[in-house]
């Protein structure tokens, strides 16, 4: 590294350890959730209880194995069951982004069909868009991207359309990160099913926040995750229909019923199992009232304020704003140095410079986009949070749009 790049990283890192410092001297407000939401204390002292413990792998025949394994099971049954699922479709992951590409790829690689088609939608996560994208580029399948509303909606009618007869997989969120929107799963599902096309819903924002009922929503594939809803990072789940069968994505030892390969996360897991039990009853209705409150008051205080997104979210966790003007990643990064966390975009696009595909598909410009703020609540969300969240915006929106 020359002189002038050396010279150039120090200043860096100084202005982030400045910037930090700033941050860690005022009070903090956690207002990403949808991005990640901080671990449940009840939740991290059943990992810790396991990760403090005998540290024996699940697949081990003596008793602490077993031990591991009855608690990998316990988890297994109540996640599954949360779902209305069988605990034997579920399998383990290390995160969405796995069970995603576990669901997607490992249909097409196992389907007999000489041509395959897959459809998804314009608004799904990279983890579901890339990996459709890939599959088509690389010769392995046709693909159909369907349209949303200006509310961010599929047509029911459009994916009867887009239905072909050699169509083996249908993937569309249950709940879109950006916006909140919840999809009409249970019409999809039905519609798949009719047809003969497999279902796969990622259901990562939605899963404890909504009811997800896999029989009753014609759901032949789901994925959750842990650390969307208070858990830990690094680990979440593909419910499979058992009767599915799914080319899986790594070989080796035939762990997850032959379908994940790898000695299991089990203080993970726990962790993902914890959730389940800690969330007695979905959310959305706390967060409704949250995300009413908020939006009235932000109205109030700035009158030409745009809701990006539907006027009503059912999950309510998520509120996407525009204030004509002022962009949206300037605020997130002055609201940041006052210690409150907000974010721009989707924390996967956070870094790019590009617009977010998912406001651009419902019809936003590139300015209007780039205004884009994304606000998103979790357990511990409490009104006092939300309240200096628009005191800091009225202090900071006249500085930013200057």
């Amino acid at each position: 590294m020359s002189a002038s790049e050396t010279g150039t990283l120090l200043i860096m890192v100084r202005g982030n350890l400045t910037h930090h410092t700033a941050v860690a001297e005022a009070a903090h407000t956690y207002l990403d959730c949808a991005a990640s939401t901080p671990v449940d204390p009840a939740v991290a002292k059943a990992m810790r209880d396991v990760l403090e413990g005998h540290g024996a792998n699940p697949a081990s025949i003596h008793s602490a194995g077993i031990e591991a394994m009855q608690a990998v099971e316990r988890a297994r049954m109540l996640v599954a069951l949360r779902v209305n699922g069988d605990p034997s479709g579920l399998v383990f992951t290390s995160g969405a982004t796995e069970a995603n590409n576990m669901a997607i790829k490992g249909v097409v690689w196992a389907s007999s069909q000489p041509k395959k088609h897959i459809i998804v939608s314009a608004i799904e996560h990279p983890s579901v868009m890339d990996v459709a994208t890939w599959l088509e580029r690389s010769g392995q399948c046709a693909l159909t991207v369907l349209p949303v509303d200006s509310a961010g909606r599929v047509d029911i009618d459009s994916l009867r359309k887009a239905l072909r007869p050699d169509t083996v997989l249908v993937s569309i969120m249950h709940t879109n990160n950006e916006t909140g929107v919840v999809q009409p799963i249970a019409q999809f599902g039905a519609d798949c099913r009719a047809h003969g096309a497999l279902f796969h819903c990622d259901a990562t924002q939605g899963f404890l926040k909504l009811p997800i009922d896999v029989q009753a929503n014609c759901i032949d594939l789901l994925t959750v995750n842990a650390h969307k809803a208070h858990g830990p990072k690094g680990v979440g789940a593909l419910y499979a229909n058992p009767d599915i069968e799914i080319v899986p994505l790594a070989h080796g030892g035939g762990h997850e019923m032959g379908r994940r390969s790898g000695s299991l996360n089990v203080a993970g897991i726990v962790g993902l199992g914890a959730c389940v039990e800690y969330y007695p009853k979905e959310q959305a209705l706390e967060y409704q009232d949250l995300r009413g409150q908020l939006l009235f008051d932000l109205r109030e205080a700035f009158p030409k304020l745009r809701l990006n997104g539907p006027r009503k979210a059912e999950t309510g966790h998520v509120l996407n704003i525009g204030i004509p003007g002022v962009s949206g990643k300037e605020l997130a990064k002055a609201l940041d140095l006052e210690g409150i966390r907000v974010s721009a975009s989707s924390a996967c696009h956070a870094t790019k410079l590009t617009p977010s595909s998912v406001l651009k598909a419902m019809g936003y410009s590139d300015e209007q986009a780039d205004e884009a703020l994304r606000i998103s609540f979790g357990r511990f969300t409490r009104q006092e949070d939300l309240y200096r969240l628009v005191e800091a915006l009225k202090r900071i929106v006249p500085q930013v749009a200057a």
